[in-house]
């Protein structure tokens, strides 16, 4: 595992200074976060909005299923201190947790209103983000609201055409 954070890094760090456009298509990465969990996700980026999907295995121990989807703002958020553009994105998401409690089966959901921050690399299509928000949990009889954050990483599979694919 540290080999592959250290991969990451790496990776990120060599293109950190140059940050790209985003791309349409669709993603699959691996997300964390707390609560704990820590999972694989797939996207679908269609330019102003975004589809999700995420398993995780969470703690609890609880298996996590979350959808959800959300905004994309058109213009990045430029930082000339570090020297990259950020870009925003806000939506909604319901979580959907299964798990074995004292014996018996538990099931929980949550609704969440989350943030994201994503940054592209220029080069490769490679999208680095941090997601953070309020979540209302509801299950079990009761109702609590809390607040949660995921990171993560994804690769996109462009769906446009390359300009050589492209006839006369």
């Amino acid at each position: 595992m540290k080999r592959i954070v250290l991969l990451l890094v790496l990776l990120i760090a060599s293109v950190a200074l140059f940050a790209g456009e985003p791309v349409k298509g669709i993603g699959v990465g691996v997300s964390t976060g707390l609560p704990f969990h820590a999972g694989a996700m797939g996207e679908y980026n269609f330019g102003p909005a975004y589809a999700s999907v995420e398993l995780a295995y969470a703690s609890g121990p609880y298996f996590l299923f979350r959808v959800g989807g959300g905004y994309n703002f058109p213009e990045p958020f430029v930082n000339d201190a570090w020297g990259m553009d950020l870009r925003l994105s806000v939506g909604g998401r319901f979580s959907g947790y299964i798990g074995s409690f004292g014996g018996s089966v538990v099931a929980s959901g949550a609704f969440s209103i989350p943030v994201t921050w994503s940054w592209y690399a220029d080069g490769i299509p490679l999208k680095v983000f941090v997601q953070a928000g309020p979540d209302l949990y509801f299950g079990g009889g009761a109702m609590q609201l809390d607040f949660s954050g995921t990171a993560g990483v994804m690769y996109v599979f462009s769906l446009e055409p390359k300009q050589g694919d492209i006839g006369d």
